[in-house]
């Protein structure tokens, strides 16, 4: 379960110990699913291995949930149990072929997840997390940076579903009317009494791939913000919220590309934003 944790308007500290939090949440929960798992009989036929037309592999674990006025079984699937499954074998399959004799993933039976668990089982708390869900992987960044802004701000945050508000063309539609997608920027978040739209990023490591990209994304926003501002002279405003260190070093250049537009367009990390935000109250 994601763990948002806010101490304070620094929206890089926040969010990394909302993900210290909720790794250690993925632990337990993780921790009680692989003993779930580790009870289940090779011989039950409750789990049912799946394989599609790339040899990609899928477990499923069938659980009887009742029956019918006729009395037929009725049965559903437990999708966490099989997703746990399904990941274990994925990771059998990348990393223990020569440990259990295959070459592709669906060659991974079974029996072998269990053998799998009852290693990870035995392993230490430290071990043990390394094959946990990530929280890197959860959207955590993004709900800490909602939910920090909405503490400083007093203000109503809404989290859109993704291409709800998306600026392209200088317009804001919603992503499927869109006809030319490639520079279109989907919002992340929209404060109704502001008329808001913000879009959030936690950028990685100094020089990597994903800090690159997500530096190009920023600008892509702010550049078809400003297509809109120079469009519609209404009272909408538009502001990049970037936490990280590879992030926050380009924050000069946003600024420089808003330009004249900064009544309307603003680029910051959490704190600044929550101190620009509250100044258009």
């Amino acid at each position: 379960m994601k763990k948002v944790k806010v101490k304070g308007k620094n929206g890089a500290h926040n969010i990394r110990i909302s993900r210290q939090a909720t790794n250690e949440s993925n632990w337990s929960e993780d921790l009680a699913i692989w003993k779930r798992i580790s009870q289940i009989s090779t011989e039950d036929s409750n789990v049912v291995k799946v394989v599609n037309d790339k040899g990609e592999v899928t477990f499923k674990y069938i659980e009887l949930i009742g029956y019918t006025k006729a009395g037929k079984p009725k049965t559903k699937n437990n999708s966490e149990i099989s997703d746990v499954m399904t990941t274990l074998a994925k990771k059998i399959a990348n990393n223990n072929t020569f440990e259990y004799d295959i070459t592709y993933e669906n060659e991974v039976e079974f029996w072998m997840i269990l053998d799998f668990l009852e290693w990870l089982l035995n392993a230490n708390k430290k071990c043990q997390k390394f094959f946990c869900r990530n929280a890197s992987r959860q959207s955590v960044d993004e709900d800490v940076q909602l939910e920090t802004v909405r503490q400083y701000t007093n203000l109503h945050v809404e989290k859109p579903t993704n291409g709800q508000y998306t600026v392209a063309n200088g317009e804001i539609q919603h992503k499927k009317e869109i006809k030319n997608k490639k520079f279109a920027r989907s919002v992340d978040a929209y404060i109704p009494t502001l008329s808001a739209y913000g879009f959030l990023k936690y950028s990685g490591p100094v020089g990597s791939v994903t800090s690159v990209h997500q530096f190009n994304e920023s600008i892509s926003f702010i550049e078809e913000t400003k297509k809109y501002c120079d469009k519609y002279q209404d009272d909408k405003i538009f502001y990049v919220q970037v936490d990280g260190g590879a992030g926050e070093e380009h924050l000069p250049e946003m600024l420089k590309l808003i330009g004249k537009q900064s009544n309307r367009i603003f680029a910051g990390n959490t704190e600044q934003v929550i101190d620009w935000l509250n100044s258009k109250k």
